[in-house]
Protein backbone atom coordinates (compact mmCIF):
# COMPACT_ATOMS: atom_id res chain seq x y z
CA UNK A 1 0.00 0.00 0.00
CA UNK A 2 1.54 3.73 -0.63
CA UNK A 3 2.05 5.67 1.87
CA UNK A 4 0.99 9.11 -0.65
CA UNK A 5 -1.38 11.52 1.12
CA UNK A 6 -4.76 12.21 0.11
CA UNK A 7 -6.98 15.57 0.55
CA UNK A 8 -10.12 16.14 2.14
CA UNK A 9 -12.11 19.12 1.47
CA UNK A 10 -14.80 19.66 3.89
CA UNK A 11 -17.46 22.54 2.13
CA UNK A 12 -20.76 23.64 3.88
CA UNK A 13 -23.84 23.76 1.83
CA UNK A 14 -24.24 27.73 1.01
CA UNK A 15 -26.39 29.85 2.44
CA UNK A 16 -30.24 28.48 2.49
CA UNK A 17 -33.85 30.15 1.95
CA UNK A 18 -36.19 30.41 4.94
CA UNK A 19 -38.81 31.83 3.48
CA UNK A 20 -40.91 28.83 3.03
CA UNK A 21 -41.20 27.52 6.47
CA UNK A 22 -43.49 25.01 5.65
CA UNK A 23 -40.85 23.19 4.19
CA UNK A 24 -39.16 20.39 5.55
CA UNK A 25 -35.32 20.82 6.27
CA UNK A 26 -34.35 18.53 4.12
CA UNK A 27 -35.97 20.04 1.41
CA UNK A 28 -35.23 24.16 1.84
CA UNK A 29 -33.62 25.42 -1.15
CA UNK A 30 -30.26 27.77 -1.67
CA UNK A 31 -31.24 31.42 -0.87
CA UNK A 32 -30.49 34.02 -4.16
CA UNK A 33 -26.82 35.10 -2.40
CA UNK A 34 -26.31 31.12 -1.75
CA UNK A 35 -26.38 30.40 -5.42
CA UNK A 36 -24.25 33.50 -6.17
CA UNK A 37 -21.74 32.27 -3.02
CA UNK A 38 -21.70 28.71 -4.18
CA UNK A 39 -20.86 29.73 -7.53
CA UNK A 40 -18.24 31.85 -6.82
CA UNK A 41 -16.40 29.03 -4.01
CA UNK A 42 -16.34 26.71 -7.62
CA UNK A 43 -14.28 29.55 -9.11
CA UNK A 44 -12.11 30.04 -6.23
CA UNK A 45 -11.68 26.05 -5.99
CA UNK A 46 -10.65 25.91 -9.92
CA UNK A 47 -8.32 29.17 -8.99
CA UNK A 48 -6.59 27.15 -6.60
CA UNK A 49 -6.10 24.05 -8.11
CA UNK A 50 -7.89 21.93 -6.15
CA UNK A 51 -10.62 20.43 -7.88
CA UNK A 52 -11.50 17.25 -6.55
CA UNK A 53 -11.47 13.84 -8.26
CA UNK A 54 -14.87 13.05 -6.03
CA UNK A 55 -17.98 14.79 -4.18
CA UNK A 56 -19.19 12.99 -1.59
CA UNK A 57 -23.34 15.06 -1.12
CA UNK A 58 -25.60 14.95 1.44
CA UNK A 59 -29.20 14.30 0.05
CA UNK A 60 -30.42 17.88 1.13
CA UNK A 61 -31.70 20.14 -1.51
CA UNK A 62 -29.38 23.00 -0.54
CA UNK A 63 -26.51 20.36 -0.43
CA UNK A 64 -27.36 19.34 -3.63
CA UNK A 65 -27.76 23.09 -5.49
CA UNK A 66 -24.27 24.03 -3.99
CA UNK A 67 -23.09 20.95 -5.65
CA UNK A 68 -24.47 22.08 -8.96
CA UNK A 69 -23.09 25.83 -9.17
CA UNK A 70 -19.18 24.23 -7.37
CA UNK A 71 -19.73 21.92 -10.32
CA UNK A 72 -20.68 24.51 -13.09
CA UNK A 73 -16.93 25.93 -12.59
CA UNK A 74 -15.30 22.74 -11.88
CA UNK A 75 -16.70 19.18 -12.31
CA UNK A 76 -15.88 16.30 -11.03
CA UNK A 77 -17.89 13.09 -9.78
CA UNK A 78 -20.06 12.75 -7.36
CA UNK A 79 -21.98 10.57 -5.22
CA UNK A 80 -25.16 11.30 -3.10
CA UNK A 81 -24.95 9.75 0.63
CA UNK A 82 -28.11 9.61 2.24
CA UNK A 83 -25.78 9.07 5.28
CA UNK A 84 -24.42 12.98 4.63
CA UNK A 85 -27.65 14.49 6.03
CA UNK A 86 -27.43 16.36 9.19
CA UNK A 87 -24.49 13.58 10.32
CA UNK A 88 -22.63 13.58 13.40
CA UNK A 89 -19.08 12.34 13.77
CA UNK A 90 -19.21 9.29 13.69
CA UNK A 91 -21.56 9.04 10.76
CA UNK A 92 -18.69 11.14 9.10
CA UNK A 93 -15.86 9.11 10.16
CA UNK A 94 -17.66 5.98 8.76
CA UNK A 95 -18.63 7.84 5.57
CA UNK A 96 -15.19 8.58 5.06
CA UNK A 97 -13.50 4.96 5.67
CA UNK A 98 -16.13 3.64 3.46
CA UNK A 99 -15.65 6.24 0.69
CA UNK A 100 -14.05 5.09 -2.47
CA UNK A 101 -10.30 5.56 -2.98
CA UNK A 102 -9.60 9.05 -4.63
CA UNK A 103 -6.79 11.47 -4.58
CA UNK A 104 -8.59 14.10 -3.34
CA UNK A 105 -12.27 14.00 -1.79
CA UNK A 106 -14.62 16.63 -1.73
CA UNK A 107 -17.57 15.94 1.42
CA UNK A 108 -20.78 18.64 1.36
CA UNK A 109 -22.69 18.87 4.32
CA UNK A 110 -24.18 19.87 6.95
CA UNK A 111 -23.26 21.92 10.29
CA UNK A 112 -22.66 20.84 13.17
CA UNK A 113 -20.88 17.89 11.43
CA UNK A 114 -18.56 19.68 9.82
CA UNK A 115 -17.60 21.35 12.16
CA UNK A 116 -16.97 18.64 14.74
CA UNK A 117 -15.74 16.59 11.69
CA UNK A 118 -12.94 19.82 11.16
CA UNK A 119 -12.28 20.16 14.84
CA UNK A 120 -11.24 15.97 15.66
CA UNK A 121 -9.41 16.10 12.23
CA UNK A 122 -7.25 19.46 13.99
CA UNK A 123 -7.48 17.83 17.25
CA UNK A 124 -7.31 21.82 17.85
CA UNK A 125 -11.33 23.13 18.12
CA UNK A 126 -12.07 26.45 16.58
CA UNK A 127 -14.42 27.86 19.10
CA UNK A 128 -17.91 26.35 19.35
CA UNK A 129 -19.01 29.22 17.43
CA UNK A 130 -20.75 28.13 14.17
CA UNK A 131 -20.38 31.27 12.57
CA UNK A 132 -16.88 30.15 12.44
CA UNK A 133 -17.63 27.48 10.12
CA UNK A 134 -20.17 29.42 7.81
CA UNK A 135 -22.14 28.40 4.60
CA UNK A 136 -20.19 27.59 1.82
CA UNK A 137 -16.71 27.89 3.86
CA UNK A 138 -14.12 25.31 3.02
CA UNK A 139 -11.35 23.45 4.71
CA UNK A 140 -8.76 21.66 3.11
CA UNK A 141 -6.80 18.89 4.61
CA UNK A 142 -3.92 17.12 3.78
CA UNK A 143 -4.73 13.34 4.76
CA UNK A 144 -3.13 9.87 5.18
CA UNK A 145 -3.43 7.51 2.49
CA UNK A 146 -5.33 5.61 4.88
CA UNK A 147 -9.06 6.55 5.76
CA UNK A 148 -10.72 3.52 7.27
CA UNK A 149 -9.96 4.04 10.85
CA UNK A 150 -9.57 8.33 11.62
CA UNK A 151 -7.57 9.37 14.67
CA UNK A 152 -7.85 12.79 16.15
CA UNK A 153 -5.57 14.77 14.73
CA UNK A 154 -5.09 12.40 11.55
CA UNK A 155 -5.60 15.96 9.24
CA UNK A 156 -2.98 18.59 8.78
CA UNK A 157 -4.98 21.50 7.78
CA UNK A 158 -3.93 23.22 4.86
CA UNK A 159 -6.34 25.86 4.05
CA UNK A 160 -9.27 27.88 6.02
CA UNK A 161 -11.60 29.93 3.65
CA UNK A 162 -14.35 31.90 4.60
CA UNK A 163 -16.81 32.87 1.73
CA UNK A 164 -15.72 36.60 2.14
CA UNK A 165 -12.07 35.69 2.40
CA UNK A 166 -12.52 33.89 -1.10
CA UNK A 167 -13.57 36.90 -3.42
Amino acid sequence: MSSKLRELILLRHAKSDWQQAELADIDRPLSSKGKKTAAKIGKWIKNQGLLPDLILVSPAVRTQQTLKRVCNECPANSIVVPELYLADLDTLKTVLAQAPTAQRIMLIGHNPGLERLFNYLCNQPLEQDFNLFPTAALAHFIMPNNWSSLEAGDGRLAQFVRPKEAF
